[in-house]
């Protein structure tokens, strides 16, 4: 979910939309995600078009978990504008069905 907010809260489960596409990642190989809104009435597709217009700083939480559906986590991704479009980087992570490492 972007968002602008300083300090960035930590993600509310609630408020995370279902993924139109499950991806498998074996232990330790590396994989991707793509992200898109399709419905051009969604209120986060406009802010999400506002901001390639006129690049900011934004973020993206991505909740995931294991193909039994535990294990969850959410990864913050940092979203940043370059000179050939966007940089971004791994922000931190929550557990949130066991205790994290922090």
């Amino acid at each position: 979910m972007p968002t602008l907010e300083v300090p960035l809260p930590d993600p509310d489960p609630a408020q995370f939309r279902r993924l139109g596409r499950d991806l498998f990642i074996a232990a330790g190989d590396q994989g991707f995600w793509q992200g898109a809104i399709r419905d051009c009435d969604d209120t986060l597709r406009n802010e999400l078009l506002d901001l390639i217009k006129e690049p900011r700083r934004f973020t993206v939480d991505l909740m995931y978990g294991d193909q039994e559906g535990g294990q969850r986590v959410v990864t913050r991704f940092s979203f940043m504008p370059s000179p050939s479009g966007y940089m971004f980087t791994t922000v931190r992570h929550w557990y949130l069905d066991r205790q994290g490492p922090r």
